[in-house]
């Protein structure tokens, strides 16, 4: 994406001075100390937003340790629904934390690349993704997927590539309207021959990239981000200029009221907004806001800066 991650909304986290603990979960558990050497999953508090603090202690979740900023976070996490920590965790590993710009925070490891889960649909079971409350979100190897319910999970996991297969094809179906070149992103070279195209699709993390020739595919796995980027940018260039929508999909102000507006590529479409900060919501939920383009009123469409 052209501007990637979220300043996410600053919360401080206040210490609570005698106030009762919040009943533990039984899915995770609260260490007032973290040892010094442990290996937190996050960089960012997922209750305060701030970068972590050894002293604040960890959460043990599904195996996974959850660094905090200050005490109290460790019973609020612990609070939180299944799915919000499911997803919390999903995007600690996919390095896309609230937060996480704003203050600079890099990890220890560098993901190459990933890009949200844009399809509405559950692909075990067929169902729309939020009719049975929120989307679960899991990561397989730096890639998202969603579902609906947490009994698709297991037939899922039983057929990894047979599932993925049929992700791709939707994913295919789905951004190849709106994929910005006919040439290969790799080498440049044409994907038309006499008027046919001869062009690979392949999908890398939920995105859609069009090559010339399999060769191809190595070079763009050896430098993903960089090819992304230009990609991104193509995408841009040639979305801008009939972009629908004349508002902030997320926070309703009319694009440019502060300042210039921030653009992102989600699923293929150019995404425009009021400011950094709605940039997480969007990757949080890409279906919820790239409906809105669907849904905008003729009055809307074509009058954005």
């Amino acid at each position: 994406m052209l501007k990637s991650l979220c300043a996410g909304s600053v919360i401080v986290c206040s210490l609570i001075v005698a106030a009762p603990a919040i009943a533990q979960h039984e899915d995770s558990h609260v260490s007032n100390q973290a040892p010094a050497d442990v290996k937190t999953v996050n960089a960012m508090c997922p209750i305060g937003k701030e970068p972590i603090v050894p002293s604040a202690g960890t959460v043990e979740y599904k195996g996974k340790t959850i660094g905090l900023c200050c005490p109290s976070c460790g019973n609020e996490f612990s609070a939180w629904d299944e799915a919000q920590k499911d997803e919390f965790v999903a995007l600690a590993i996919a390095h896309r934390e609230p937060g996480q710009e704003r203050h600079g925070i890099q990890h220890e490891q560098v993901v190459a690349w990933t890009a949200p889960y844009t399809l509405d649909t559950c692909i075990v079971s067929g169902g729309t993704l939020g009719s049975m409350g929120d989307p679960i979100v899991k990561m397989y190897d730096g890639r998202e997927v969603r579902f609906c319910c947490s009994g698709c999970i297991e037939k899922f996991e039983a057929d990894k590539i047979g599932y993925f297969k049929k992700i791709d094809e939707q994913i295919i179906a789905d951004q190849l309207p709106y994929y910005p070149a006919q040439t290969c992103i790799v080498t440049g070279e044409s994907l038309v021959e006499d008027g046919e195209d001869v062009g690979i699709n392949m999908v890398y993390n939920n995105r859609l990239v069009r090559l010339c020739c399999t060769m191809c595919k190595k070079e763009f796995k050896a430098d993903p981000a960089k090819f992304m980027e230009q990609l991104d940018k193509q995408v841009a260039d040639a979305q801008r200029a009939d972009y629908p929508i004349d508002t902030c999909v997320v926070g309703g102000g009319k694009l440019g009221s502060m300042g210039e507006p921030v653009e992102m590529v989600v699923g293929g479409r150019l995404v425009r907004l009021c400011c950094d900060g709605c940039i997480e919501k969007v990757n949080t939920d890409p279906v919820k806001y790239l409906s809105m383009f669907k849904e905008a009123p003729e009055s809307q469409k074509g009058d954005a800066q």
